[in-house]
């Protein structure tokens, strides 16, 4: 009997997980994953673990069940990749850190309402500008950047992409990991 084949096309953003072990090349070969299919990465974040020698790479990007099984399986056969695991957005936690740049004449004049709208604060003030801060939801970043702009008080806006809080069985994953230890140079 034939595999029954996921019919679903819907396009979704899925967040990638890649624990690695900490080698030159691996960030390249897993992005010519996504190269090779197309799909435009929106993000990418590489961090250290707790387990010395192994990288996590965080990968956000919108595709179809299908093509991100597919990216998966692909990411799964580089040899340095100890664990892949894919997530729909509604499976895990995430929040993004905002720095806002505004002007200090403009900020004197409405900021207080503004922080106490958007849930931000201060995190600098010098002659030549205010910097505020927000962590929330990319929506919630957004929103204060549009309102800023529109009040023409902003002047520079940077923001991370997503910082994701797994679910325990990752932690429980990277424990496995770390509790094999041959390839860490133990």
């Amino acid at each position: 009997m034939a595999p029954i084949k996921n019919t679903d096309t819907t396009v979704r953003e899925y967040i990638i997980t890649v624990f690695t072990e900490n080698q030159v090349g691996v960030l390249g070969r897993i992005t010519s994953i996504f190269t090779r299919r197309k799909i435009n990465i929106e993000s990418l974040k590489v961090s250290e673990t707790p387990v010395k020698g192994i990288s996590m790479f965080t990968i956000h990007a919108f595709t179809t069940e299908d093509m991100a099984c597919r990216i998966l399986s692909g990411i799964e056969r580089i040899i340095e990749v100890l664990r892949a695991d894919k997530y729909r957005t509604d499976e895990f936690t995430a929040q993004q850190i905002a720095l806002y740049k505004v002007s200090p004449e403009l900020f004197r004049k409405g900021g207080d309402a503004c922080l106490r709208e958007h849930n931000a604060r201060v995190i600098e003030i010098n002659p030549a500008y205010v910097v505020l801060e927000r962590t929330g939801a990319k929506e919630e970043i957004d929103a204060l950047r549009d309102y800023l702009s529109g009040s023409g008080m902003l002047m520079q806006f940077t923001h991370s992409e997503n910082i994701v809080l797994h679910d325990a069985s990752v932690e429980n994953a990277l424990n496995e990991i770390a509790g094999r230890g041959s390839y860490l140079g133990d």
